[in-house]
């Protein structure tokens, strides 16, 4: 198993609120923010060459969430989820 496939199974035992954290550490060590990645990244990911250039995807505002299990600790997946979505 290669380093990012660690990682990645590493990152799927973290609960919602360690997710956060990790986000968060990501931010302040390399000076980025996830939400400008997530931006940036969605025009690569489509492709197509100079059409999808001259086309900007549109940004998607809004998402259905369902959260299936809050775990032990209910106030702080609410506070994590709260402090994800800015609300």
């Amino acid at each position: 198993m290669s380093k990012v496939e660690n990682i990645i199974e590493e990152i799927k035992g973290l609960s919602l609120l360690e997710a956060s954290e990790l986000v968060k550490g990501i931010e302040q060590a390399f000076g980025v923010s996830a939400a400008a990645a997530a931006v940036a990244a969605a025009p690569a990911a489509g492709g197509g060459g100079a059409a999808a250039a001259a086309a900007p995807a549109e940004e998607k505002t809004e998402c259905n969430v369902g959260l299936t299990a809050g775990g032990g600790n209910k106030i702080g997946v609410i506070k994590a989820v709260r402090e994800i979505t800015r609300l």
